[in-house]
């Protein structure tokens, strides 16, 4: 992708994934995990296309801390966008693994207010 079209690419995506949680959200047995992993996808690249709004070449990376991290040193206000930390588990391991405890509702739906807060959309 152009680095012009870059932040719009990503921001698709990330939407796409938004759009997956609330289809899981709608189904009988949402699959928490599933869910977590397109939360946290939809946080991913909506930072990444942040970052690269700043200019920022962005770190392949599915841990969350970093990008965090490289905006707040651009005196981005991620203050409200730490608490999405909690979803770095469902980047990789919970793809490969069973959940040692489950992802409550309440904890998704709370993780989904910040996730809408990233995107256009929300």
């Amino acid at each position: 992708m152009s680095p012009t079209d870059a932040p719009r690419e990503l921001m698709k995506l990330a939407e796409r994934d938004y759009q997956a949680i609330l289809i899981l959200a709608l189904a009988d047995d949402p699959h928490a995990d599933a869910a977590g992993f397109h939360l946290q996808q939809a946080v991913e690249k909506s930072l990444n296309a942040w970052l690269v709004l700043k200019g920022i070449d962005y770190p392949r990376t599915h841990d969350l801390n970093p990008l965090l991290g490289l905006l707040e040193d651009q005196d981005e206000n991620t203050g409200p966008f730490w608490p999405l930390l909690e979803l770095n588990p469902f980047a990789v391991q919970f793809r490969y693994e069973l959940p040692a405890e489950d992802f409550s509702n309440f904890e998704q739906l709370a993780l989904l207010a910040h996730v809408q807060s990233l995107l256009p959309t929300g």
